[in-house]
């Protein structure tokens, strides 16, 4: 159940405020989904992921990033992707989820968060299985899908 003392605005990654998904058309469709055995509706058209630099290059591509810069020497050692090649890994990144059910689904203040497990390819063809982590806004009223974290996959054993 909402707050009933909800605002109706959050705060993402940029900053921007951005009304909570609760209001939105796109939420209803997910609930709907979620109640009828599917975790969350996919990614289909590739424009739909949004881009972002600061994401992308500043956060899982940046071997300094205090936060990052494990994520960063992962897609640099396994995938021989760094951050000249943000671009070609985003690609990448949304050929790998689209048209995908993610495999988990979870409602957070930041939006809806999706987690895809998938093969992802490297700069060179390699493949690795990992988990991609979308999270969908509203933003400026507009649902907006961003990439919040690519990590391995934890193999079991």
């Amino acid at each position: 159940m909402a707050s009933t003392n909800n605002s109706g605005l959050g705060h993402g990654s940029s900053g921007s405020p951005q009304s909570t998904l609760e209001e939105s058309t796109y939420a209803n469709k997910v609930a709907q989904n979620e109640s009828s055995s599917k975790s969350g509706v996919p990614i289909n058209k590739p424009g739909d992921l949004r881009y972002s630099k600061k994401k992308t290059e500043g956060y899982l591509l940046n071997p300094n990033h205090p936060q990052g810069k494990s994520k960063a020497k992962f897609m640099k050692d396994v995938l021989g992707y760094e951050q000249t090649d943000a671009k070609l890994f985003h690609k990448n990144v949304v050929s790998a989820v689209l048209g995908k059910t993610p495999n988990e689904t979870k409602k957070t203040p930041h939006g809806l968060k999706h987690t895809y497990n998938v093969q992802l390819t490297g700069k060179h063809g390699k493949t690795v299985k990992a988990n991609v982590v979308i999270v969908i806004q509203k933003d400026n009223n507009r649902t907006t899908y961003k990439v919040v974290t690519v990590y391995p996959d934890k193999k079991e054993k």
